[in-house]
This record gives structure tokens, C-alpha cells and sequence, in this order.
């Protein structure tokens, strides 16, 4: 069984740069079983890349596909009317969702494409649907075992468990613990699976605060359920529009400390889930480009503490930079120092008040003898250091400097 994102993301898309790396588009999970049946879990704006995929793949060919919802807010079905296989004759598409709250899964799909709130309906539409409401008792698809149960949300959601070719997956999104009901449903389901995909979207401190009662839950949550539920692999999901990839990176990095198997979802994510005997590990890859790196000619201030105590500031060149760390060539002295902070003038920003710096903690991972690499880097060395991370507006910059030369590197 193979899983793949196409969407991560909770409440909105997030088209933004500072996303790039964990993705905008709201949720929509793609799932393949080993004979080649599509199953897709939710039908956020994701599932319009999906569509574009899957007409690239099938061709001419039908396209069949289960789609299971877990409820109807529109970021988990705002896909629907820019999934394009939904408009060519032949396709087969079976829709299903649980009854929750009264709502009718057929009407709350095509509700979204009626007047005024879309130019046309499903009835342009070519392929054939069906619609489905299910109760939470387990339903076949191919060889797969699908199982459901309520969550804790405004109008209603459910959980799905997704069990085949020897592996199980858990799909636990948008609830918000507190209710012992509904707390007990997602351990129950969640127990024993090899991956279990839950709601991440706060943290502990905006549950108990201004994030009480929207529906949603927390990675310190998703870990707790993690351990009880004795889980092989924890994934944090419907990520916050507010989280950007800096963020969500910090989650990951606390999450690891109390549930060392834990990881972000990420548009283009593949996991591959292996039959259970024997125990293989649940791999984990990404079609998403990670961390590009661009030689650059551009100077920065660095800034360290020396072993006297005092502050000592200095004008650096950097020579090669990525979104985790840079290149740069200092003073033996600064070098020496673990620690230090990084001042960034990006001179292509200007704002009201004039370009503006940003400083970052920064630590050293490597150095190296650079003398006669570069001119006037004599008596100084080559800094290798990761940025840790950002601590805020640094001075106001002098908006004189001319935009850096930059190349992808090869």
C-alpha cells in the first residue's frame, strides 16, 4: 500500500513561499493498493494536482476511484469542481462519507457548485458518480478494510482506517481532544497502526486558549495517542495556515523528542507501507524540492560574543546560502565561536521605512582554511553553519546596495 499528499494543509490554502517546502493546498491523500485500486481520502484543493496526475498516467484509459470523505467543510471538499477526471465521460467515481449531523454527502458535494457560489453545476459534469453515506461499520473496497468512527468537530467528522496488503494506515484529522467519547474512538482505531496521520494544527497553549473549541488538536495530543496507541509512525497533518515551513520544522523537532517516529506531512510525500510480517519500516520519500542551494555573492553582518565578553560585530561575505544554512568567509576569532548571529539585508525588499534586516541565531557545523580562494580572505577561514532560527527585525538597513548576483547551483 502507497500513500501519497497531495494536500496537507488545514482551513485554507496557503499559496505562499514560505510554505513551499510542506505545501499550500488543503487535504487530499491519495492511496494505491498493490492490484492498482485508488481509494482518496478528502477532496481539498490538493486534489486538483491530483487530477492533473491522473490524466497524465491514465491517459485515454478510465479512471475508477473511491473517495471517502471525513466531513463537509470546504477545505476538504473545495477540490471537487477542479478535479478534472470528474468531467470526462467514462470515469467512474464512488463517493463516500458518514452521516453526520443530518447532512446528505450528494447534496453537500453539489451544494458547493450551485448558483451564485459557482458558474456551473455537476450536471456538466461527464463522468459517473455515486454517492454513499455509510455508517461507521467496515466496507470493502478491493482487498482493503475500511473502517470509521465520529470525532470531536462542528457538524461532525470521522476517522478512517484503511487496512491492505499487510499494512494499516489511520487518517485521524480535524477533532479537538476533551471529549472522553471521542478521545477514546481515535485511541481505539488508531491502535497498533503502522501510520497514524493526525490532526496537528495548534499547540497545546492555543487549545487552551483562543483556539478552544474550533475542532482542532495539537501534535503534543498526537503524540500521547502515538505512545498509547503503540503506533509505528506518527505524522502531523492539517497544518495551520499561519505555520510556515520554519514552524512546522520546530513541531517536528519537539514531537521527536517524546515520539522519536514522527514526521510532517508534506505535498508529494510518498510513504510506502509493507506487509507486517516481517516487520519492515514504513519508508518515507518526497517528490517536493528540499532546500535549494544558491551560490551568491552578498555581504552580511555577523555578530558573537568573544571570550572577553564583548560584543563584536563584523561585516562578512557570504558565498553560498539554502533555506537551513550558509557559506561565509569571517575572522579566526568569530570562527572560533560556536554560536553567533547573523544580520540579512535582503536588498530586493524595500518596505516604507527602507530595506530592512532580519537576524537569525546561527551555529557552526564546519570550518575550513580558505586563504587564496577568495581575494582578501587572507588570515581568515571558511565558515559552514546551519541557521537555527529567526529572532527578529535586526537595525534598519542603508537601502544603497545593488540586488546580489545569484545562480542555481548545479
Amino acid at each position: 500500500m502507497t500513500l501519497k499528499f497531495w494536500g496537507v494543509r488545514g482551513s485554507t490554502p496557503t499559496p505562499e513561499r514560505r510554505n513551499s517546502r510542506y505545501g499550500g493546498n488543503t487535504a487530499c491523500l491519495e492511496i494505491r493498493l498493490n492490484d492498482g485500486t485508488l481509494i482518496i481520502l478528502d477532496c481539498g484543493s490538493g486534489l486538483r494536482a491530483l487530477g492533473k496526475s491522473l490524466i497524465r498516467e491514465f491517459g485515454a484509459q478510465q479512471i475508477t476511484a473511491f473517495l471517502f470523505l471525513t466531513h463537509f467543510h470546504w477545505d476538504h471538499i473545495q477540490g471537487i469542481p477542479f478535479f478534472l477526471p470528474l468531467y470526462r465521460k467514462g470515469n467512474r467515481f464512488f463517493f463516500h462519507s458518514v452521516s453526520t449531523k443530518g447532512l446528505e454527502l450528494e447534496s453537500a458535494v453539489e451544494g458547493q457548485m450551485a448558483s451564485p457560489y459557482f458558474p456551473v453545476d455537476m450536471s456538466i459534469m461527464g463522468s459517473v458518480r455515486s454517492f454513499y453515506d455509510i455508517g461507521t461499520s467496515a466496507i470493502t473496497v478491493s482487498n482493503a478494510v475500511i473502517t470509521s468512527t465520529v470525532l470531536n468537530h462542528p457538524q461532525g467528522s470521522v476517522a478512517y482506517r484503511v487496512e491492505a496488503d499487510g499494512g494499516s494506515a489511520v487518517y485521524a484529522t480535524d477533532t479537538e481532544p476533551g471529549s472522553p467519547l471521542h478521545d477514546q474512538n481515535v485511541r481505539k482505531i488508531a491502535r497498533g497502526a503502522d501510520l497514524f496521520i493526525y490532526d496537528s494544527q495548534y499547540t497545546l497553549e492555543q487549545l487552551q486558549n483562543e483556539k478552544k473549541g474550533w475542532g482542532h488538536s495539537s501534535w503534543e495530543e498526537g503524540v500521547k495517542i502515538a505512545l498509547e496507541a503503540g503506533v509505528r509512525q506518527f505524522m502531523l497533518f492539517h497544518h495551520d495556515p499561519d505555520h510556515d515551513d520554519a514552524n512546522i520544522d520546530s513541531l517536528v523537532v519537539q514531537a521527536r523528542e517524546r515520539f522519536p517516529n514522527s514526521i510532517a506531512a508534506a505535498e508529494g510525500m510518498v510513504v510506502e507501507i509493507p506487509q507486517r510480517t516481517p516487520r519492515g519500516a514504513v519508508t518515507v520519500g518526497s517528490e517536493r524540492r528540499q532546500d535549494e542551494r544558491y551560490a551568491i555573492s552578498l555581504p552580511m553582518k555577523v555578530a558573537w560574543m568573544t571570550r572577553a565578553g564583548s560584543l563584536r560585530e563584523e561585516v562578512v561575505q557570504a558565498y553560498n546560502v539554502s533555506r537551513k544554512g550558509v557559506y561565509f568567509v569571517a575572522p579566526a576569532e568569530m570562527a572560533a565561536e560556536k554560536v553567533f548571529y547573523l544580520d540579512f539585508t535582503p536588498p530586493w525588499d524595500v518596505g516604507p521605512a527602507g530595506r530592512v534586516s532580519i537576524r537569525f541565531q546561527g551555529e557552526v557545523v564546519r570550518l575550513e582554511n580558505v586563504t587564496g580562494k577568495e581575494e582578501g580572505v587572507a588570515g581568515k577561514l571558511g565558515v559552514a553553519a546551519r541557521i537555527v532560527k529567526p529572532l527578529g527585525p535586526a537595525a534598519r538597513a542603508r537601502s544603497t546596495r545593488s540586488k546580489p548576483r545569484i545562480r542555481r547551483k548545479k
